[in-house]
């Protein structure tokens, strides 16, 4: 087998055959990938003696690289392995091969052991900081929702679950929960809302609309509600520093609380653009204010940007692998809800800083 005699002669070999306006070739060099993996450095070394391990930068990058392009642990080593541009952007020799599906598996697991979800908590933080030094300024208007994501243990007790054991595979994490109402028609023809339930958990996450970036999330499992993870997210996740950089925030009717309302505009300084329910516009000692809050003319404006997180949500769904959850335990849908959002931000500010969009490979 032909090899090369070092690293810069791929290097010149790489740039007669790629596209530098290539998004890969762009991510390659927008976010400093060796200060982000620093911390990482240290699951590099081989405690058993032999050879030391792939870099964590690479196996940082594939990891990214699974949930920007949607793929599983074995899909991406063969994109590593075959593609021009995944090998450039991982930074590998052009004749080199990837490291392997099980290396990639290892290192998520090792990440999360010794480091928590606070590591990635602070890369999509990183992420985000990276902005303001390419010239973007984010919006004043931020949105609050949540979203469900399926467990990949199904709930009921079938023989689908069997593990190789032969013993029911759990996920003891996740739990049932609502996401509304559904019309079907009865037996009688007649029709009826019944209730929409799902096993698995929640992302609950603020998104500023002016471009959709996701600032914040938290997850759950399925049968915490809205309200009271949202309470949670704004009111002990976000820092103080955070909280002053939302004016406005919008939500739907599931947080349409008067206490937590009020709450925010009287204590927390944020104006707020909620959609109501008629128990509050319509019933009570107060629905004249509500209805005025309902007709005021500036809060009408910024509920019209709500959709926004709708879209964001549609996008990690669709695009990301955030409709189901990929791994069990809520630590792990923590890590995948965090990378998925972390790919759709990615994206935007691509498109902001280079115009460059994500092309299928």
């Amino acid at each position: 087998m032909f090899t090369l005699p070092n690293r810069y002669l791929s290097e010149d070999i790489y740039k007669s055959f790629i596209d530098e306006s290539h998004f890969l070739c762009q991510l390659k060099d927008v976010f400093r990938w060796d200060e982000l993996a620093a911390p990482l450095w240290n699951l590099a070394k081989n405690e058993r003696t032999g050879r030391p391990r792939t870099s964590p930068v690479v196996l940082l990058k594939m990891l990214f690289l699974c949930f920007l392009y949607n793929r599983s642990d074995r899909e991406m080593e063969a994109m590593a392995t075959s593609d021009l541009y995944v090998k450039y952007f991982l930074g590998l020799a052009i004749d080199g091969l990837a490291p392997d599906h099980s290396s990639l598996s290892r290192f998520r697991d090792e990440v999360l052991e010794t480091q928590g979800m606070a590591f990635f908590t602070n890369l999509f933080e990183s992420i985000l900081k990276e902005a303001p030094r390419h010239g973007i300024v984010f919006g004043r208007v931020y949105a609050i929702d949540a979203t469900h994501v399926v467990s990949s243990i199904n709930g009921k007790t079938d023989t689908h679950n069997m593990n190789t054991t032969g013993t029911k595979s759990k996920d003891l994490d996740a739990s049932w929960g609502s996401k509304g109402f559904e019309t079907k028609l009865s037996k009688e023809g007649v029709r009826v809302q019944v209730g929409k339930y799902f096993f698995g958990y929640k992302v609950h996450a603020v998104c500023e609309t002016k471009r959709g970036l996701v600032t914040n999330l938290s997850v759950t499992t399925g049968r915490v509600t809205d309200l009271d993870a949202a309470d949670v997210l704004l009111h002990r996740t976000l820092t103080d520093t955070q909280r002053q950089a939302i004016d406005v925030l919008t939500a739907d009717k599931g947080y349409a609380c008067p206490v937590f309302v009020n709450l925010l505009e009287k204590h927390t300084g944020i104006m707020t653009a909620f959609h109501l329910p008629e128990t509050m516009t319509k019933r009570g000692e107060h629905q004249d204010k509500w209805q005025a809050y309902v007709a005021d003319e500036g809060r009408t404006a910024f509920r019209k940007e709500r959709p926004t997180i709708e879209r964001v949500f549609g996008d990690t769904k669709n695009k990301h692998g955030l409709r189901r959850a990929k791994y069990k335990g809520l630590l792990k849908l923590a890590l995948q809800s965090t990378l998925s959002m972390m790919a759709h931000n990615v994206k935007i500010l691509m498109r902001e800083i280079f115009g460059a969009r994500l092309q299928r490979v």
